[in-house]
């Protein structure tokens, strides 16, 4: 059991330790929903540029953690 607990938290730790990968996000269901900056629009999929920053849709609280930018119904990972 010691050795499963080991591994699950190294693989978490190296999980976190990894570059984010930059993926499509789903577009916003409200009516007019847009793509953050630096992603483009297909079909119901915000697709991103190349070099595109990392996007979340925004929390339901409306406010983005610290070291994210809102960008209309997104969070965009700052400084990278």
């Amino acid at each position: 059991m010691k050795t499963l607990t080991t591994l699950v938290i190294a693989l978490t730790l190296s999980a976190g330790i990894a570059p984010a990968q930059t993926l499509p996000q789903p577009k916003a269901e409200s009516p007019g929903g847009s793509c953050p900056f630096g992603y483009t629009s297909s079909g119901a999929f915000c697709i991103p540029s190349q070099g595109g920053q990392q996007a979340v849709p925004l929390p339901l609280n409306g406010t983005c953690a610290f070291g994210w930018t809102r960008s209309g119904s997104f969070c965009l990972r700052s400084g990278s």
